[in-house]
């Protein structure tokens, strides 16, 4: 089927590909059609107290707002990650901002967080399914101010707790002016305390508590990533999801460029 149908998705712009992927992921679901497909394959892996049906995921970032949670889960994936999803919605950057880069295999994406706000998410995972480990990535809305961060993020937790398997805080998207500095000294100190003390109440009010990763840089210096390290240790934080997007282009000299 790929064959058949890569070559009508390259002929479009990047984006309207990724969405027109997605508009058919999203009626797949809702009309059971994933229910046909065959049995994933099942090679259970123990982590962070949850049990993943195998070692393969699918990351955040291609279905940002949950729409599509049954269709990707019936592909065979060991985990779906939802997000990145902000307390409310917001359009992302200007178009363009996906970019092609055919003799890489690979693309440039400059997304900006667009999502259609925690409260969609909440509903669309509220109705799913599936019933395999589900993450949900969190982030700031580009207009909060780096020092009010904390309550965008404390938000984004308070309202996915209940129905999150794990929460994964993005720290590390480069298409949102700021966000990386705050995987850094107190400012990430204070976030991660805010956090810490949110999740607390969470679960004892839940009786459950909810494994909390966070989302880095790969372009963090090692010395910066040793006080991070320490950082999240002691802020109690489960796991480290490395890494998001980079902004290194020497691996891209001299072939086409956006």
């Amino acid at each position: 089927m790929y064959s058949l149908v890569s070559p009508i998705l390259m002929r479009m712009s990047p984006e309207a590909s990724h969405d027109l992927a997605l508009g058919a992921l999203h009626w797949a679901g809702r009309l059971q059609v994933d229910t046909l497909l065959p049995t994933p394959v099942s090679d259970p892996v123990d982590v962070l107290g949850l049990r993943f049906g195998n070692r393969v995921g699918l990351a955040a970032g291609l279905d940002k707002n949950a729409d599509c949670i049954d269709a990707l889960g019936a592909l065979g994936f060991g985990f779906v990650e939802v997000g990145t999803v902000t307390p409310r919605p917001q359009p992302g950057n200007p178009k363009p901002r996906m970019f092609r880069l055919p003799s890489r295999r690979a693309l440039i994406n400059r997304m900006g967080f667009n999502n259609e706000g925690v409260e969609h998410l909440v509903e669309r995972v509220a109705r799913r399914r599936w019933s395999g480990v589900l993450g949900i990535n969190i982030g700031k809305n580009k207009v909060t101010p780096a020092e009010q961060a904390v309550d965008d993020y404390v938000h984004c937790l308070e309202s996915v707790h209940a129905l999150a398997d794990y929460v994964t805080v993005n720290l590390s998207s480069p298409n949102t002016p700021g966000l990386r500095d705050l995987q850094l000294g107190e400012a990430l100190a204070e976030l991660l305390a805010g956090l810490a003390d949110s999740r607390a109440r969470l679960a004892d009010a839940e009786g459950r508590r909810v494994p909390m990763l966070v989302k880095i840089a790969p372009d963090l210096h090692d010395e910066d990533v040793d006080a991070m390290s320490t950082r999240l240790v002691e802020a109690g934080i489960d796991g480290i999801i490395a890494t998001n997007t980079t902004v290194e282009r020497g691996a891209v000299a001299g072939v086409e460029h956006a």
